[in-house]
């Protein structure tokens, strides 16, 4: 029995100190990643601007499907390893930026992709800043320390290299 209060009592004490760690942390973030991709800048904003076609080279992407515009506005929902995820696109100006915002407000989390599209000689450098909002302390912690602001960037711009070829992602440091 002791071992059972004991256990529950550190059990609680970790769960308050994640919580107060997380309370500490910024509601908002920002994350940026760059790589060298083996192809164009026309080439690549196309890939990036067919939603409906992303589960053929994202691996964290099962199915995405158009929704009717919002204000004027397109939208999709993504389905795949985070849930099913309701975007809006706020900016597609080929080929060199695109912006992504979650239009889900009962998330928890919020944010929005920036891509930034360049000539780098014969192919391109691609850019994404995530600048991201996460309000329950928990999951800033989580996001933090245990997920990373940079795993979403990083495994996106690597499935893009492996589609195209090119150099392995970097982080930027604003």
């Amino acid at each position: 029995m002791k071992i059972l209060i004991g256990s529950t009592v550190a059990l609680a004490l970790l769960a308050l100190v994640v919580v107060l760690v997380g309370s500490r942390l910024p509601e908002r973030h920002r994350a940026r990643m760059t790589a060298r991709i083996d192809t164009t800048p026309e080439t690549v904003y196309a890939l990036i601007a067919d939603v409906e076609h992303a589960p053929e080279w994202r691996k964290d992407v099962t199915s995405v499907e158009r929704l009717p515009a919002e204000d004027g506005t397109p939208r999709f929902r993504e389905n795949g390893k985070h849930g099913k995820i309701t975007y809006r696109i706020e900016a597609a100006e080929a080929p060199h930026r695109f912006v992504t915002r979650i239009a889900d407000t009962d998330l928890g989390y919020g944010g929005s992709w920036t891509w930034d599209i360049r000539p780098d000689g014969s192919g391109s450098l691609v850019t994404i800043t995530e600048d991201g909002e996460v309000g329950s302390p928990l999951f800033r912690f989580l996001s933090r320390y245990v997920f990373g602001h940079y795993a979403s960037l990083e495994s996106t711009l690597r499935a893009l290299g492996a589609r195209f070829g090119g150099s392995a992602p970097r982080r930027l440091d604003d």
